[in-house]
């Protein structure tokens, strides 16, 4: 809290110098100045020893999911933020790649509501390509209603195999005004918080006070779009890891492999998802074929990953927040060798110096200094 008071107190000082020397090159330096602000919050943010998480999708494609207040339907929107590319200020991805890209020892699993059951159409992984194979599968097709209870029964199910040092996170992107239960649903909630799973909620159908009251139990967030861009804002907040109460930090020692990987001319079969392919890789103790680390051996239950993954994550991240400085100074930029604005940043480590661009990009997107590496 200090930290954050400390950031807050220096960012208004900065603000203020330039709001007393208006010109049309220091609005373009508040600006970045702004951005640079909302990067470092969200580094910030990220901070958090939950290096591997598990995310669990469920889309509900009931019948209300054809409702056209939302263009052309509300589950084409959600499909069309969730694999397709999405345009941002310091991102060109969607949020299935943004969420694998900030969590490198994650992985994403799919499932779909319909006909009051939940049913799973992709198990955890982290291949993009299997993601939005699956993803472009879904149709709302059944007039059927949404069960909340059977969708979390399914996700107790999915996370019962998953590892217990893995932080286990469910959301929910909604279409209905109501849940039609048969089973008990503030039994199956419990059973939720008990097992420390996340909750969360997109809802387009707006605020249903039963269903806020479960993800508030979890720790997790409730959130209602009124339009398609809000949507695809709304979703962002879930890239970072969010914190939670109820998570029960589990110290133990993972045995971890670094695997081979193969190219091959003829077909052959993942031991994970027992699909074809014909890029795989190797296990190092038990010689499995799986798609794309990291995931745990099906056969050994040795977790698969690769060393650039262990290193851009963020519990292994030292990476620290660059200090503003002011000094009138012309400089040169350790990230792109240009010479610096008037207001500048600099390492506390290295004490190399960058442009407000590249200190933005770095701690977005790259989670290392140059000047350190």
């Amino acid at each position: 809290m200090q930290m954050e008071l400390e950031g807050n107190t220096k960012y208004n000082e900065y603000e203020e110098k330039i709001r007393n020397h208006q010109t049309n090159g220091h609005n373009y330096e508040q600006d970045k100045l702004h951005q640079k602000k909302e990067s470092d919050a969200q580094f910030l943010i990220a901070q958090n020893p939950l290096i591997m998480r598990n995310l669990l999708i469920i889309i509900d494609t009931t019948k209300s999911s054809k409702v056209s207040d939302f263009k052309p339907s509300r589950l084409a929107v959600a499909l069309q933020f969730l694999p397709v590319k999405k345009h941002t200020i310091i991102h060109n991805q969607s949020f299935i790649e943004q969420f694998l890209e900030g969590n490198p020892l994650s992985q994403i699993g799919i499932a779909v509501a319909e006909e009051y059951k939940c049913k799973t159409i992709l198990d955890f992984t982290s291949s993009c390509v299997n993601i939005k194979q699956y993803l472009s599968t879904i149709h709302s097709i059944n007039e059927a209603g949404f069960s909340m209870a059977a969708c979390l029964q399914t996700a107790l199910h999915v996370f019962s195999s998953t590892q217990l040092h893995a932080q286990s996170s469910i959301l929910f992107v909604t279409t209905s005004t109501y849940s039609d239960d048969k089973l008990d649903l503030n039994e199956w909630s419990e059973k939720c918080q008990s097992a420390a799973i996340q909750i969360n909620m997109i809802s387009f159908a707006g605020a249903i006070h039963q269903l806020i009251k479960i993800t508030q139990a979890t720790d997790g967030q409730y959130l209602c779009p009124i339009n398609e861009f809000q949507f695809s804002q709304e979703i962002q907040k879930f890239i970072s890891p969010q914190e939670s109460k109820n998570h029960k930090m589990i110290t133990q020692l993972v045995k971890i492999g670094f695997p081979q990987k193969f190219i091959v001319s003829q077909p052959t079969l993942c031991q994970c998802h027992l699909e074809i392919i014909y890029n795989f890789y190797k296990c190092p103790v038990c010689y499995s074929k799986v798609c794309s680390p990291p995931l745990l051996c099906p056969i050994c239950s040795t977790w698969i990953v690769l060393p650039h993954q262990i290193l851009r994550s963020d519990g292994y991240n030292t990476l620290g927040v660059f200090e503003i400085i002011n000094d009138g100074l012309d400089h040169i930029c350790q990230g792109c060798l240009e010479p610096t604005s008037v207001i500048h940043s600099t390492c506390e480590r290295c004490k190399n110096f960058f442009c407000l661009d590249c200190d933005v990009l770095i701690h977005s997107k790259f989670k290392v200094c140059p000047g350190c590496a």
